[in-house]
């Protein structure tokens, strides 16, 4: 699972693209036990089980288009899980819903559009609909 998610992050550009690659939540997710690959920050990481449902749970939200992983570090190590800081929500919700939404994962931050450009891979957005950037330190 990590062969087919280096694959795609390899796809879309990186590490030369000044956009940073983002990925399905199963591309990330499936096969990843690795705590430090995403909110390594937090003191008491809830397990990467329960990024996953609480992403997934948001996602199939009626007024949620998708949910990605932006990978912002690959490892030449096969051990290590590729690492995110950052998930986007592309919804028509408003912020303080979205920051409802993600409470439990404790994110550092939560801002409206990609913190690095729209990356070639997203998606165009439904009408009305905005991005949300997550984001942990």
């Amino acid at each position: 699972m990590r062969e087919k998610l280096v694959e795609n992050i390899y796809s879309q550009g990186y590490p030369e693209e000044e956009t940073a690659p983002i990925v399905t939540l199963e591309d990330f997710f499936e096969g990843n036990s690795d705590e430090s690959s995403i909110g390594c920050n937090l003191m008491e990481h809830p397990g990467i089980e329960t990024f996953y449902g609480v992403l997934r749970n948001i996602r199939e939200k009626d007024n949620v288009q998708d949910v990605f992983v932006e990978i912002m570090e690959l490892e030449d190590d096969e051990e290590d899980w590729p690492f995110s800081e950052r998930i986007y929500i592309l919804t028509n919700a408003e912020i303080e819903l979205v920051e409802d939404w993600v409470k439990i994962l404790e994110p550092s931050e939560l801002d409206e559009g990609y913190a690095f450009g729209q990356p070639p891979f997203a998606p165009e957005l439904f009408d009305g609909y905005k991005v949300y950037s997550v984001w942990w330190d």
